[in-house]
C-alpha cells in the first residue's frame, strides 16, 4: 500500500476561534478485502483499540483485520444485525439485533459472547457508546425510544421516549447526545446523565436525517438528510449554518479531525466530501465513486482510512469475484 501525500497543507485560525483546514487531498481507493457470502449489510464500525472492523452482514457480524486484509472471525447469533459500539477500556462490543430486539455483548479480545440484553423498544438499530457517562445508547428505530445501558455493569438503566424514530447519534464528550429523529426531520438533544430530552432542533427544509458526524472541538454537527443535503449545525445553538448537496440515500457520515473533511456515504454509490475554506465557507470538495448500495462507511481517525462495504458488482471499484467486500480509501 503506497503512502499518500500529506492530506493537509495548512491550518488557519479564524477570529471566531474555529480551526479551518486549507484544501486537502481527496482520498483514493488503495485496497479491497474480499469477504463473500450472501445477504444485505448495514453499519460498519472500527474498534478504536484493535482497529478491527465489525461489519453487519445479514444475521452475522464479520470481524475484519484491515492491516492483514483478512476476516478474523464471524460472529453468529446476531439476527438482523445493525450497529456496533465499543466500550473503550472494557474490551466489549455491543451489537444491535433488530430481529429479536436484543443487544449482544461480545468480548473484543476473545470474540466470545458475554451476555444478551433485551432492548426496551422495537428494532434496535444504531448504537453509541458515550465516553463521558460510560453508557451505551441504543436507538430503537421501531419503538421511538432509546435504551440506556451501563457498559460496565451490563444493566439497562432506563428508557428515553422520543417524538419519533431515532436514527444515528453522536456525543459531544461533555454529557450531551445528539440523535437524528428520522420521521420528524429534527435532532433531539439529550442530557446523557439525567437521561432526559433537553430540546429538539428542527431541520426543515431538510428532511429524513440519517447519518450524523460531529466536530466537538468547534461545535459542528454534520447531518446527512435523504432530501439530498448535508445540513451543518452549530451544536451549541442548533442553528443551521450551511447545507451542501450530497447523493441520494445517505446513511452514514464521518468527520476527519485531521483534515477537516466531512464524508457522507450514499446508496447511489457516492461519497460526498465537504470541507470549509479559509473563510469558513463550506462547499463540496469532491465525490468518491463507490458502488450502488454502498450507503454505509466508517472512518478510522488514527489511520485516516475509510472503509465502505460493497457487493462486488461488475464495473465497480472492487473485485467482482470477491463478492461481498470492503473498499478501503485513503
Amino acid at each position: 500500500m503506497k503512502r499518500s501525500l500529506a492530506l493537509c497543507h495548512a491550518v488557519l485560525v479564524l477570529a471566531s476561534g474555529a480551526v479551518i483546514h486549507a484544501e486537502a487531498k481527496l482520498p483514493s481507493l488503495v485496497a479491497t478485502i474480499g469477504i463473500g457470502g450472501a445477504g444485505g449489510w448495514d453499519y460498519i464500525a472500527v474498534d478504536p483499540e484493535s482497529h478491527y472492523l465489525y461489519i453487519s452482514h445479514s444475521s452475522q457480524v464479520h470481524v475484519v483485520d484491515p492491516g492483514g486484509k483478512k476476516v478474523v472471525t464471524t460472529l453468529p447469533n446476531t439476527p438482523g444485525a445493525h450497529g456496533t459500539a465499543f466500550a473503550s477500556g472494557l474490551g466489549r462490543a455491543f451489537i444491535t439485533c433488530g430481529k429479536d430486539d436484543t443487544v449482544q455483548v461480545i468480548d473484543t479480545r476473545t470474540f466470545k459472547p458475554v451476555t444478551t440484553l433485551k432492548a426496551t423498544g422495537k428494532k434496535p438499530d444504531a448504537i453509541l457508546y458515550d465516553v463521558f457517562t460510560k453508557r451505551v445508547f441504543v436507538m430503537n428505530n421501531g419503538g421511538n425510544n432509546i435504551t440506556i445501558i451501563d457498559a460496565a455493569a451490563l444493566k439497562v438503566l432506563g428508557t428515553i421516549a422520543l417524538s419519533g424514530a431515532p436514527e444515528f447519534a453522536q456525543a459531544d464528550g461533555k454529557g450531551r447526545v445528539f440523535v437524528n429523529i428520522e420521521d420528524k426531520n429534527a435532532v433531539a438533544v439529550i442530557d446523557a446523565v439525567s437521561m432526559k430530552v433537553l430540546t429538539e432542533w428542527p431541520l426543515a427544509p431538510h428532511a429524513t436525517p440519517t447519518g450524523i458526524a460531529i466536530d466537538p472541538v468547534h461545535h459542528r454537527l454534520f447531518i446527512g438528510c435523504r432530501s439530498g443535503q448535508l445540513a451543518i449545525l452549530d451544536s451549541l445553538s442548533g442553528e443551521i449554518i450551511s447545507a451542501q448537496p450530497i447523493g441520494t440515500g445517505v446513511d452514514a457520515c464521518s468527520y476527519d479531525p485531521g483534515t477537516g473533511q466531512v464524508f457522507a456515504s450514499c446508496k447511489d454509490g457516492s461519497i460526498a466530501i465537504i470541507q470549509a475554506d479559509s473563510m469558513g465557507k463550506y462547499s463540496v470538495a469532491g465525490t468518491l465513486k463507490t458502488e450502488t448500495g454502498s450507503k454505509t462507511m466508517a472512518l478510522d481517525p488514527s489511520t485516516r482510512l475509510i472503509f465502505v462495504p460493497a457487493a462486488g458488482g461488475v464495473g465497480t471499484p472492487g473485485d467482482p469475484k470477491a463478492g461481498f467486500q470492503v473498499l478501503i480509501y485513503r
